[in-house]
C-alpha cells in the first residue's frame, strides 16, 4: 500500500510576491505561497499532496531551487510540517499519475483531488505509530537542531496517555504536538517536529523516514480483518446482597441455574427473573449469558420454569474486526529504524553526528 504526503515549507527573507513570480517563471505549478502568521516566518508553501516516486522528488527539488534562487532562508522559527495520508492510494492509481493529477487540480481549482484513497487507518495502527515515535523521542530530537526539542509548536506526546487511548479521538492530543491528529478529518496525520529547510535532500529523507514508519507498522506490526477477542466475566458486578447479585452468582456456576431455582432463592417472579437476565446481559455482554431451553436440558415435557436455565460463562470468545497487533512471535521490531534502507539509515546517523547531539 502507498500513502501520499504533503509538505509545508516555511521560509523567511523573501516576500510572497517574489516567490510566486519565481515559481511561475520556473514553470512550477500547483504550489501556493501564503502568509503563515508566525513571527519571523515570511512565507509558507503548502505543496500539493504527492505520492512517493521520482516525479514527486523532482517536484520538491524544483521548488527548493526556486527558493534558493530568490535567497529565501530559514531561521529557528521556521518548521517543516509533513502530512502523511491516513488512507492509502487505491491500487489502480500509480504514484506518478496521482502526482500529476494532484498538481494540476491545485493549480487550476485550488482544491485537492478526492476519490483516490482506500479505507483510513485503524486506531490500533495510529496508536502503534505514536508509541514507536514517542518511545524513541530522544533519537528523533537528535535528528534536528535543539530549537525543535520541546518547541511550543511541536511538544512531544506523553507515552502513558497514548497507551491508555483506544480511539482516534483519544489519540488526538492537540495541534501543537509532534504528531497532530487534528488534521485527521482532512485525511492526514501531521508530523510537526522537523526543522525548517529549503534543502531538498533533507525534506525528501524526512518524508521517506515517516513513510517507512507508517509502512512498517501497517505491514509488519498489525494485521487487519477477523480476530478473536477473549473476555473474562467479572466475579461480581452487582451488590452481593441484592437480588440481581444473588441471581448472578447462581448463574455464574458450572451448569448455571434454572428459573425455578432462582425464584426460590430470591423470591422473585418468573417475569422478574427474566428481567434480571436482561440486566445481566447488558452489564456483562450478551454473549456471556447462555439460555438453555427445556429441550436442551433433556426434557420433552414439563413446566419451562423448571427446565429453562441460565448460565453466565466464566470466559467467552468474541469474533471482532478491524486491526490488531500481531502476536509476540510474529510482530516486527518496534524500532523507528526498522525497515529503513541502509542508505537512509546512514544519512540520518551522519546528520545526528554532525548536529553533535
Amino acid at each position: 500500500m502507498i500513502h501520499t504526503f504533503g509538505i509545508e515549507i516555511e521560509t523567511s527573507g523573501a516576500s510572497i510576491p517574489v516567490i510566486k513570480r519565481a515559481l511561475r517563471d520556473a514553470g512550477v505549478l500547483g504550489c501556493p505561497v501564503k502568509p503563515d502568521g508566525t513571527p519571523r516566518v515570511d512565507a509558507e508553501l503548502p505543496l500539493p499532496p504527492l505520492a512517493p516516486c521520482d516525479f514527486a522528488w523532482d517536484y520538491i527539488k524544483k521548488v527548493c531551487r526556486v527558493l534558493s534562487d530568490v535567497n529565501a532562508r530559514v531561521n529557528s522559527s521556521c518548521g517543516l510540517h509533513v502530512h502523511i495520508g491516513n488512507a492509502p492510494l487505491l491500487d489502480n492509481i500509480s504514484p506518478t499519475r496521482f502526482c500529476g493529477d494532484s498538481i494540476a487540480s491545485v493549480d487550476t481549482t485550488g482544491r485537492y483531488i478526492s476519490g483516490c484513497y482506500g479505507e483510513p487507518m485503524d486506531a490500533v495502527e495510529v496508536k502503534d505509530l505514536e508509541i514507536r515515535y514517542t518511545r524513541q523521542q530522544e533519537i528523533i530530537n537528535s535528528m534536528f537542531p535543539r530549537s525543535r526539542t520541546n518547541n511550543r509548536y511541536c511538544y512531544p506526546l506523553n507515552l502513558q496517555s497514548i497507551e491508555n487511548a483506544t480511539t482516534i479521538q483519544e489519540l488526538t492530543f492537540g495541534k501543537f504536538k509532534a504528531i497532530n491528529l487534528d488534521t485527521w478529518r482532512n485525511g492526514t496525520i501531521e508530523f510537526r517536529q522537523a526543522s525548517g529547510t529549503i534543502e531538498a535532500d533533507k525534506i525528501i529523507n524526512w518524508v521517506n523516514f515517516l513513510l517507512n514508519l507508517v509502512d512498517h507498522t501497517r505491514n509488519n506490526r498489525v494485521e487487519n480483518g477477523g480476530r478473536t477477542i477473549d473476555h473474562n466475566t467479572p466475579e461480581q458486578p452487582f451488590r452481593r446482597g441484592a437480588r440481581v447479585g444473588v441471581q448472578y452468582n447462581m448463574m455464574r456456576t458450572d451448569g448455571g441455574a434454572t428459573t425455578q431455582e432462582i425464584m426460590d432463592a430470591t423470591g422473585c417472579s418468573e417475569q422478574r427473573v427474566r428481567a434480571a437476565v436482561s440486566e445481566i446481559r447488558n452489564r456483562v455482554g450478551d454473549m456471556a449469558v447462555v439460555t438453555n431451553t427445556q429441550q436442551a436440558n433433556g426434557a420433552s415435557y414439563g413446566d419451562g420454569t423448571h427446565h429453562t436455565s441460565y448460565t453466565v460463562l466464566f470466559t467467552y470468545t468474541e469474533q471482532g474486526s478491524g486491526a490488531s497487533l500481531l502476536p509476540d512471535h510474529r510482530i516486527g521490531n518496534p524500532s523507528i529504524w526498522s525497515g529503513v534502507s541502509d542508505e537512509l539509515f546512514e544519512w540520518w546517523n551522519d546528520r545526528i553526528i554532525s548536529l553533535g547531539r
